[in-house]
């Protein structure tokens, strides 16, 4: 399981219950800044939301995913010695009043002028447990970044998460579940047309794996999530759901009604909500999951307990079939592709598929360059190819345009040379591809052909459960993603929707694992 177990080396390990078997699973920061702030947020009308997530998070936005920076997204789980993530309750001090002078590891370190002065403000305890970050040489000295202490970081989350948010995100168990402040409510209908892969989208808990695994179902399997309901009102207005998972006792079904836990006075949903507007089908299924999970016997069941689970277990849950999960530390970059093409027709996913991240990043930079999110969940909707120029050569005095760069190639084609030569019915490109115009006269004999190439490139297309933040940097692309919906070609546009693409060797080495359900 993720993050807490000893990697298996098959691909085809059953899960044996339901018990909460892995930790993977961080809260949206967007949800949870909205939380925060106690209203919804038109994150597309603010001007920039990394800075308005760094204001609510009070957390530089290139510390937010990892749970090394002390992150308020990771203020439930730290990661051990070996790497794994590991979950406990947090603890949270607050101080009414106070001064920088009774935090003792941010004490008024101004005036320090020797490091020994800076060393005697602090309290031993404190000062061997503050964190270098880093030494940056200058000349004459040395420029020293120095991390917060535990007792600062304590009460930075004690001020993040107010007393009232701590019911919300981090309640002691109990059944029958109704924090302050908040009430279950109906806002919305199951969906409007169907279920869409981009419909759910996760809140303010860590159970991204459930909510990937909702995509992942929608998108490979599309008539598997459906609304069985019934009314239990005259009028027709209210209606109880039944839902069925399949877990270690076989399937089991749950009902659960419409509501839905909100604020009180506002619409928006507190943890799982529907890109569409007025669609609720993600919050029901995540209400009806933590219900069948936590063995709820009411209507409401105490969400913030499903936080840290097993994306693979999850499909299987959803859908009846068994679970599988492929450690990338025991197989290549080419055994993990061939088991996403294995589970694919025409690029797209027919089985639902997942991947989760390391606990933290597996080298420095890894993750705060590239945006993707330690211990996180993420869909696979599958793979594509494209064709990348290797580099520009001139052709005389004449440097040829790349007419191939960024352009999507079926498994039919092969590059060489020049262009592309024909060995499928698929080819949609130029050919013959033009010559490079105008031609350096006179012409050199023997003629000196020295004629760009390119290399093929593919990339695992993935989704964030966020609908937000997907994987940037040199190794992801743009443009669509086209693949085949069992009868019709979808264009999904990356970068959108948290959608993107990935190069196969990146993902090899910035995700732990690969599984789903068949």
């Amino acid at each position: 399981m993720p993050g807490t177990r000893k990697p298996r080396d098959d691909t085809t390990a059953q899960g044996v219950d339901d018990a909460p078997l892995a930790a993977t699973g961080v809260a949206n920061p967007y949800a949870l800044a909205e939380a925060i702030v106690g209203h919804a947020i038109d994150w597309a009308a603010v001007a920039s939301p990394e800075r308005m997530l760094e204001d609510v998070l009070r957390t530089p936005y290139e510390q937010l995913f990892d749970p090394k920076h002390g992150s308020p997204l990771y203020v439930d789980q730290h990661v051990d010695e070996k790497g794994n993530v590991v979950r406990s309750a947090p603890t949270f001090t607050d101080v009414p009043g106070g001064n920088d002078a009774e935090r003792p590891d941010l004490a008024n370190l101004t005036g320090a002028r020797t490091l020994a002065e800076l060393v005697k403000m602090l309290t031993p305890d404190e000062a061997a447990k503050i964190p270098v970050r880093s030494v940056v040489q200058r000349d004459g000295g040395a420029l020293v970044d120095l991390g917060e202490g535990p007792s600062v970081h304590q009460r930075r989350m004690s001020e993040i998460f107010r007393p009232d948010l701590r019911e919300v995100f981090f309640p002691l168990f109990k059944l029958g579940y109704h924090p302050a402040n908040c009430s279950w409510t109906d806002v919305g209908r199951f969906y409007d047309e169907a279920a869409e892969f981009f419909d759910p989208v996760q809140g303010g808990v860590g159970d991204c794996y459930v909510i990937a695994a909702m995509s992942s179902v929608a998108w490979a399997m599309p008539w598997t999530i459906v609304d069985r309901s019934r009314a239990t009102s005259p009028n027709n207005q209210l209606f109880v759901h039944r839902i069925g998972f399949t877990g270690g006792n076989g399937l089991e079904e749950v009902e659960v009604t419409d509501s839905i836990l909100t604020p009180s006075g506002s619409p928006s949903p507190l943890y799982a909500r529907s890109v569409e507007p007025g669609e609720i089908w993600p919050a029901v299924y995540e209400k009806a999951y933590a219900k069948w999970r936590l063995s709820e016997p009411t209507d409401f069941p105490q969400i913030p307990s499903i936080a840290g689970g097993d994306p693979s277990i999850a499909c299987r849950a959803l859908t009846g079939l068994g679970d599988y999960r492929q450690w990338h530390s025991s197989f290549t970059s080419a055994q993990v592709l061939a088991t996403i093409k294995g589970h694919s027709v025409d690029g797209r996913t027919t089985t639902p598929m997942v991947a989760w991240t390391h606990g933290t990043e597996p080298f420095d930079g890894a993750y705060s360059s590239s945006s993707i999110v330690a211990n996180h969940a993420y869909s696979i909707l599958g793979w594509m190819e494209r064709l990348v120029p290797i580099r520009r050569l001139p052709f005389g005095d004449v440097v040829r345009t790349d007419v191939l760069d960024g352009i999507d190639v079926g498994a039919g084609d092969e590059a060489i040379g020049i262009g592309l030569r024909p060995v499928g019915p698929d080819l949609d490109l130029p050919y013959p591809l033009p010559l490079p115009r105008p031609l350096p006269l006179p012409l050199p004999w023997p003629p000196k052909l020295d004629l760009p190439r390119y290399r093929r490139v593919t990339y695992v297309v993935l989704r964030n459960p966020w609908g937000s933040t997907p994987g940037t940097g040199t190794s992801t692309t743009s443009g669509t993603y086209r693949a085949r919906d069992v009868d019709w070609w979808r264009d999904v546009q990356l970068g959108t929707n948290g959608v993107f693409a990935l190069e196969i060797g990146a993902y090899h080495r910035l995700y732990a694992g690969t599984g789903g359900a068949h």
